[in-house]
């Protein structure tokens, strides 16, 4: 299952905005106030639709709060006015192939958020129940929000163990602001207990550790330690430590992909170490570049495009190096829907060009690009008035300008193409 565009009428601070997305990641960028965060709280309403078909599973409404509001004066008395109805339409897709059409409505103050325009994703929903509960066999797609509150909001559960159930149990607070690191924990808990009574392998445990190791930097190895009744990492440095000790970015990325993990596999145990590889789904995650290093989040896009390969991820950042990290095509501006060209460059050309940041400061090496770059051009005017016999020393000085920089594609080809059209033929250090 994924979103191919979303469709929002009088939802939070839109009057109406229409988007479509790419089919594995799609970044969404903005000023304050642009409207990221309310865009995914309005695809969770529409990916929570398929949770209707599910007994027993909670999913989201629109709320009173996120119906627009306006403000009007009548005569000494501010009013303020819900725009009704607000409405949260989804096209999507089924296992790649079926597409199909749904929409959410609350329609007036104190009412409830509609199910007659979601027919087609609530009866999804049911037949995936039926073919549970006959035993049939079944892939259930992922459906999962991380808020910003994701590391600090937690539920006050204690770390129990979790007793099996219904494969459907993956969906249990799948759409809450408040994270359930409690619940992940007991199920890891249980995990190992099992691992060790069996005194083998848990597959889908070892599919959770491996989905950390790969987007935890430096990490070794997770397990949760029986003995000591709390989760622990270990690094390739020779640090052991618990969970709580982790700094908040370590925390953050451990506690979402285990989630993601878990979640995957309890929905398709049946797939074994190839649940978190095989389980298709929707992950909503805002500002995924939450307590980064600079460093982390050049790659944790990648880390989480490998990890999880079906999964279409749908997040926010305010980060110029999480946008430069991306494929064409997976950015989504909100302020500019003419996007510029973000792939493959600099930091400061993103913050300028594509997040709109005017006069950003520049780095010493993109300063001595212009440098190098008008000397170049000074010299090749110079070589319109140079004797014959002076070239030679004229062409070895604009190699060396220009070979700092060669690892930049672009900025050489235009250093050469300016050559070639001054006549100065070719770089001989192009080929080295």
């Amino acid at each position: 299952m994924k979103i191919e565009s979303l469709e929002v009428q009088n939802f939070k601070g839109f009057v109406h905005k229409k988007l479509k997305f790419s089919s594995q990641f799609n970044v969404l960028i903005g000023n304050n106030g642009s409207g990221k965060t309310a865009i995914l709280d309005a695809l969770a309403v529409g990916m929570g639709s398929l949770l209707l078909g599910f007994d027993g599973i909670g999913t989201r409404s629109i709320r009173e709060e996120e119906v627009r509001h306006v403000y009007r004066q009548s005569g000494q008395i501010t009013e303020l006015i819900p725009q009704h109805p607000a409405i949260v339409h989804c096209i999507g897709n089924i296992n790649d192939s079926n597409t199909i059409s749904w929409e959410r409505r609350l329609n007036k103050t104190h009412g409830k958020t509609t199910r007659q325009y979601a027919k087609t994703i609530i009866q999804y929903g049911e037949q995936l129940q039926k073919k549970v509960r006959d035993g049939k066999p079944v892939i259930l797609p992922l459906l999962s929000y991380y808020s910003t509150a994701r590391l600090w909001l937690q539920k006050k559960d204690k770390v129990e163990l979790v007793k099996p159930g219904s494969p459907t149990s993956g969906y249990v607070d799948c759409l809450e602001t408040a994270s359930n690191e409690k619940m992940l924990m007991g199920w890891i808990k249980t995990m190992e207990i099992e691992a060790s009574q069996r005194q083998a392998l848990l597959q889908v445990l070892e599919g959770l550790r491996d989905s950390v190791k790969n987007c935890l930097e430096g990490c070794e190895s997770v397990y949760f330690s029986v003995q000591l009744d709390m989760f622990i990492a270990t690094f390739t440095n020779g640090l052991k430590l618990p969970a709580y000790m982790l700094s908040d970015g370590q925390r953050t990325i451990l506690t979402m992909v285990a989630d993601i993990a878990y979640r995957a596999a309890v929905l398709n145990a049946h797939l074994g170490e190839k649940a978190v590889l095989e389980t298709p789904g929707i992950v909503l995650i805002d500002e995924i570049d939450l307590h980064l290093h600079p460093e982390w989040q050049r790659t944790i896009i990648e880390q989480l495009r490998n990890s999880f390969p079906k999964i279409q991820f749908i997040v926010t950042t305010h980060s110029p190096i999480i946008i430069q990290s991306l494929k064409q095509g997976e950015v989504i501006n909100l302020n500019d829907e003419n996007i510029g060209d973000y792939y493959n460059k600099g930091v400061e050309d993103i913050l300028e060009w594509v997040m709109g940041v005017a006069n950003s400061p520049q780095s010493e090496h993109r300063l001595k690009m212009v440098v190098a770059a008008r000397e170049y051009y000074r010299l090749l005017e110079q070589a319109k008035e140079t004797a014959p016999d002076e070239l030679e020393r004229l062409k070895a000085r604009l190699n060396e300008l220009a070979a700092p920089y060669s690892d930049n594609i672009a900025y050489h080809a235009f250093l050469q193409m300016k050559r070639e059209v001054a006549g100065l033929g070719d770089d001989d250090n192009a080929s080295r």
